[in-house]
């Protein structure tokens, strides 16, 4: 697996005339969680070449076994050396990125079209993201689906206090913590310094330095999850392989006329686990998600359209419904448990129904998903 580490170039903190960068044990922690795991880094940034070092970051206060581990490793510090610019790599060609913070990415990153693309092309096929303490800022530009990419999100970055601490609230372009709530995130925080990260979906975010390990081991225990399947698109059943779209034979998926595609895609991916393979076009393609052995489809209404020239598909009325999914599982109290807390809408608990235990889940648009557990009932 690939992972792409991208660092500031910016040099400048503010009209200040002091030096700004990186911070170093935001770069150095995540650099071995992810080296030691095996993964092939690479570093770029603006500029390309050595990015320059928050001194700040190396006082004697400051230092973590990280650092110190970083300044006796010759291969990280001429890899740091030799970051490539950040205009010539592709997202296609990583499994993830990571965004170290420091100062620096206020200034450059957060306004660089180069890195908003890329932040972009990872997200929209599918890929993980994860940014800690002021670079969850550099997302202040990035959209998804037409609107900004953290709306609705559960984050974490620099907070307000901490910045405060630093003294620096009239120096930054902008506070991270009030430019996260300015762009309608669910932003989270616990006490200033204290470690701590969110991950909602493909998003991961850490709240400060101390955040910068458990922010690096939640994107690789994302990563881990997705390569521990058989392929993101792909579920195996006996000796065979059905995958979306199919190289032979057939695969069957559920269509979902839906009122907002993004709405319903994470809706499906946070409840139920679900990977969002496609997120549909500005043609009309529709969004693709998995959900254990089977796929949905999920479109907009409309029609007729000259491959259904008499049909016009539009999202149900909830109190009439004349189809369903089904979901079985193993343990019905648990996934009830589960998926509540993750805001799914029950119109019953589990209760018993013909040799089962069923509950039924309306989704956005109104749609009926039963959730049943065998008791008595045979399959077969």
């Amino acid at each position: 697996m690939k992972i792409l580490m991208v660092l500031t170039s910016h040099n400048q903190l503010g009209n200040t005339g002091l030096p700004t960068g990186f911070w170093l044990e935001e770069f150095a922690a995540p650099y071995f969680v992810f080296s030691d795991a095996g993964i092939e880094l690479t570093l770029a940034s603006p500029k390309g070449g050595q990015p320059p070092l928050d001194p700040k970051s190396d006082l004697p206060e400051n230092q973590t076994p990280a650092m110190a581990r970083f300044k006796k490793d010759a291969a990280a510090q001429k890899a740091l050396a030799n970051t490539v610019k950040l205009a010539d790599v592709k997202a296609e060609d990583f499994a993830a990125v990571f965004y170290p913070g420091g100062h620096g990415p206020m200034w450059d990153l957060a306004e660089s079209p180069t890195s908003i693309a890329l932040l972009e092309a990872f997200y929209n096929s599918g890929k993980p993201i994860a940014l800690v303490c002021h670079s969850p800022g550099v997302l202040r530009h990035v959209s998804y689906q037409g609107a900004p990419l953290v709306k609705g999100k559960h984050v974490a970055g620099f907070t307000n206090g901490e910045e405060e601490e630093m003294q620096l609230t009239k120096v930054v372009p902008f506070l991270v913590e009030d430019e996260l709530l300015r762009l309608g995130a669910i932003y989270e925080k616990v006490a200033n310094w204290q470690p701590f990260s969110v991950t909602d979906g493909r998003l991961i975010t850490g709240q400060n330095p101390a955040s910068s390990t458990s922010a690096a081991q939640a994107l690789l225990k994302l990563m881990t999850v997705s390569e521990s399947d058989s392929s993101m698109n792909s579920v195996q059943i006996e000796h065979k392989s059905y995958e979306m779209p199919p190289r032979d034979g057939i695969s069957v998926a559920h269509f979902l006329t839906v009122a907002d595609i993004d709405r319903s895609a994470r809706f499906y991916e946070k409840v139920f686990g679900g990977r969002i393979l496609s997120t549909g076009d500005r043609d009309g393609a529709p969004a693709y998600i998995q959900i254990a052995n089977t796929w949905l489809l999920v479109n907009v209404g409309g029609g007729p359209t000259p491959d259904k020239p008499s049909v016009t598909l539009s999202v149900p009325n909830p109190d009439r419904i004349d189809g369903f999914m089904n979901v079985r599982v193993a343990d019905i109290q648990a996934c009830y448990e589960l998926w509540k807390s993750r805001g799914a809408e029950f119109i019953t608990e589990p209760i018993p129904k013909y040799g089962e235990i069923r509950c039924y889940i309306r989704d956005p648009d109104g749609y009926i998903i039963e959730v049943g557990q065998s008791t008595e009932l045979k399959y077969g």
